[in-house]
């Protein structure tokens, strides 16, 4: 029992040390727990333990009258601040806790660093201004490419394009490559081959055969070239030889044979110059000679033109580059002023080299100054003289024209045919003057459509037509005229010679033959003609033992005036005739006239 008394009045003393910590009453869950003054308890119209605030029972909070227990009014513990802190922040007052109003263990600048960037000032870190561990240049390689300068990596520069065309004989459209083959090769054209096995470059490579010992001909097809210094390079196998040479106008000279004879490709060169722009007529020439077994194979034909100072220079139409000056000057008879002309020429707005005036080159410049009739060759002025003077014609139809100084067909006479424009439309070989076309010097029987008479033609009866006319037709292999006999027509309004022309009265589209009888004609070249007038469409042909000559154009004739149409043909033919198509003739102009028709051996 005594030590029972011992341990309760133990406990009373603890409690007592502690204060009222377990209040009669246990606060509701979800609500303020007590300790705090005013908050709402569990019930009662007073809180239990603090003073004025509702607590469990009764008008006053027990142990503790009217103030909270251990903190009168104030907040236990507390106060009105914060507890343990005041109105400033918990052990850091108004300022950041630790570091008052500076930047915590920085102040205003950088921590550790200052102003200046961290561990490297103002420049580049380890670096400075210039590129990292190489400065300006580019890394490990200088400017060039990379382990290969400026040149292609391990294979140098690339091959200058050849001027030929088709120069590796890639393209065959046909039995021959393309842009070969042409006007000078004279080869077989079976002996130019296709070979597509072991070519040099590409798949295809030409193969040449000649077995003779007379050269023959492999050539480009013909094309424009500038001037130029020319280096060529091509692949050659097989047996046989090999030279080259060109053609522009002409044949140069060929380079020295090569013999060939090896089953591997062996490089060959040519070079070759140019020394004026060929037009369309350039052909480079493989010559070729004593081809045997696989012949003659040719690959990779390259030609390149060397560059040259004037390929950078412009000049103008009448000039020409100079390659030692790289300066245009002046093309022969051009100039920029007279210092570029002879002392008695000027230079005209055109830039060319003309006649100055009072100065001469022939006896015609001075014929405006009669009383100085004669250009003196060696001064270029005119003095007084006879053109003629010392001067012989030796053909008979010619004469000396005073006013020229030499000799020209005199009014009336000809050399041919050609030569007669006026009313006597034919020349007389043996005389060579201009004569009718009666004349028995025009092989054309009634060129002239001067005599008529009425015939019999097939199909169409009796018609009046023109004597040695409207020759029968009989057939392709003879053929003769088709047109309607009723279409021709007997014409005296206007005529060139004589009295009578033949009229065309053809106002249809498509042409009809029209043509004159046959005849044989000596061997001898023949000049012809004939007048056409009115207004219509007409061409001409002939038609012989030698087949027909080339086709014409249609004529379109549209005056009142005469004109003439030319042309010719060799002789010593059988059944000769002359054909006339005409078509599309109008009324507004009496239709189509013809008239003297004349041919006189020249």
């Amino acid at each position: 029992m005594t030590l029972f008394r011992v341990y309760l009045a133990s406990l009373l003393v603890l409690v007592a040390a502690c204060g009222d910590s377990n209040p009669d009453v246990t606060p509701d869950a979800g609500q303020t727990l007590s300790d705090a003054g005013s908050e709402t308890v569990d019930a009662g119209d007073k809180t239990p333990d603090a003073g004025s605030e509702t607590v469990d029972a009764g008008d006053k909070t027990p142990d503790a009258g009217e103030v909270t227990p251990d903190a009168g009014v104030e907040i236990p513990d507390a106060g009105d601040v914060t507890p343990d802190a005041g109105n400033e922040t918990p052990d850091a007052g108004d300022v950041t806790p630790d570091a008052g109003s500076e930047t915590p263990d920085a102040g205003e600048v950088t921590p550790d660093a200052g102003s200046e960037t961290p561990d490297a000032g103002e420049v580049t870190p380890d670096a400075g201004d210039q590129t990292p561990d190489a400065g300006d240049q580019t890394p490990d390689a200088g400017s060039g490419t990379p382990d290969a300068g400026s040149e292609t990596p391990d294979a140098g520069p690339h091959p200058e394009v050849s001027v030929i065309d088709n120069w590796g004989f890639e393209e065959w459209p046909g039995a021959l490559p393309e842009k070969w083959f042409g006007s000078t090769s004279n080869i077989d054209i079976g002996g130019v081959q296709k070979v597509t096995t072991n070519a040099f470059e590409g798949v295809n490579a030409v193969r040449l055969a000649n077995s003779s010992t007379t050269h023959k001909r492999f050539s480009t097809l013909a094309k424009s070239m500038p001037a130029g210094h020319y280096s060529c390079t091509y692949q050659a196998r097989g047996t046989g030889d090999v030279r080259n040479a060109f053609f522009d106008d002409d044949y140069s000279t060929y380079s020295g044979y090569t013999t060939v004879d090896s089953a591997q490709w062996k490089k060959l060169a040519y070079n070759f110059n140019l020394a004026a722009d060929v037009f369309d007529t350039f052909e480079i020439i493989f010559s070729v000679r004593n081809t045997s077994g696989e012949n003659l194979l040719i690959d990779d034909v390259r030609c390149v033109r060397a560059a040259e100072p004037c390929d950078a220079v412009n000049c103008e139409a009448w000039e020409r580059c100079e390659n030692a000056t790289a300066t245009c000057e002046p093309l022969s008879g051009r100039c920029n002023d007279a210092a570029d002309c002879s002392e008695w020429q000027a230079c005209d707005d055109t830039h060319t080299c003309v006649v100055a005036e009072g100065r001469c080159t022939r006896h015609a410049d001075c014929a405006s100054t009669p009383e100085t009739p004669v250009c003196e060759s060696a001064t270029h002025l005119c003095v007084e003289g006879d053109p003629c003077a010392g001067v012989i014609c030796s053909n008979p139809a010619t004469t000396c024209n005073p006013t020229s100084g030499v000799c020209e067909l005199a009014e009336g006479a000809c050399n041919t045919t050609y030569d007669c424009l006026g009313a006597l439309p034919a020349c007389d070989p043996a005389t060579r003057r201009c004569v009718s076309a009666t004349h028995s010097s025009n092989i054309i029987r009634n060129g002239g459509f001067e005599d008529w008479d009425t015939y019999y033609i097939p199909y169409y009866g009796d018609n009046y037509i023109p004597d040695y006319w409207y020759g029968i037709d009989n057939g392709v292999s003879d053929p003769g005229t088709e047109i309607k006999p009723s279409r021709l027509v007997h014409y005296t309004n206007v005529v060139h010679g004589g009295s009578t022309a033949l009229q065309f009265v053809v106002p249809i589209q498509v042409a009809e033959r029209f043509t004159s009888e046959k005849f044989d004609v000596p061997s001898g070249n023949y000049f012809c003609s004939y007048r056409v007038r009115g207004h219509g469409s007409i061409r001409h042909r002939s038609y012989s033992s030698a087949g027909w000559s080339p086709q014409t154009d249609f004529l379109v004739v549209d005056s009142d005036e005469w004109q003439p149409v030319f042309f010719r043909f060799t002789g010593n033919v059988h059944d000769w005739r002359l054909f006339f198509y005409p078509s599309r003739s109008e009324a507004d102009r009496d239709h189509l006239q013809v008239d003297d028709v004349v041919c006189t051996k020249g």
